[in-house]
């Protein structure tokens, strides 16, 4: 649980159309760095806006800009990974509502409405879901060019298809 909070009653920020901005240091995003490399100090400017639309529906605009150390899994290297939320969500007024179209990808992301809502809480959340399952360079600095990615790429795409013989025998 992170150790810092900033309560908002979501329904006075998003109908005063509040904004919130500042910086919040990675060692307060406790779960976001558990299990990670030694971290480098760094400092995450955050900025969150709330409106509301000509329907009466209400929305919560959050964005996170800053970087994460993680560690390559294919080199072994540290490197920065740039983190970069820019998420609207959606206040809801009940439980129900949090899963409607949840299948529908291109359904906003929904938070429940409240007079305390840890918006700390919020970004971590938000920094967690933008880190990689798998971290690992674009191109790692200190592998042999022949293992980078793009050369990776370029080996799969020239593989034949297995099948392709299959296709010739049904055709005769």
């Amino acid at each position: 649980m992170s150790t810092e909070q900033y309560l908002l009653d979501t329904f006075t920020f998003t109908q005063q159309h509040e904004t919130r901005t500042g910086q919040l240091a990675e060692e307060k995003l406790a779960r976001a760095i558990e299990g990670l490399v030694p971290q480098r100090g760094q400092v995450f400017n955050w900025s969150a806006s709330g409106s509301v639309d000509t329907t009466e529906r209400r929305f919560i605009r959050l964005k996170v800009d800053g970087f994460m150390v993680l560690q390559c899994q294919r080199c072994l290297q540290d490197y920065e990974y740039p983190v970069v939320v820019d998420t609207i969500f959606e206040v809801v007024e009940t439980e129900d509502e949090l899963d409607e179209d949840e299948d529908d990808v291109e359904a906003l992301d929904r938070v429940l409405a409240s007079r305390n809502l840890d918006l700390f809480g919020l970004i971590e959340d938000e920094v967690i879901l933008a880190l990689p399952y798998i971290p690992r360079h674009d191109s790692c600095p200190s592998l042999p060019k022949a293992l980078s990615v793009e050369d990776e790429l370029v080996l799969e795409t020239e593989k034949p298809n297995p099948f392709a013989v299959l296709g010739k025998l049904k055709k005769s």
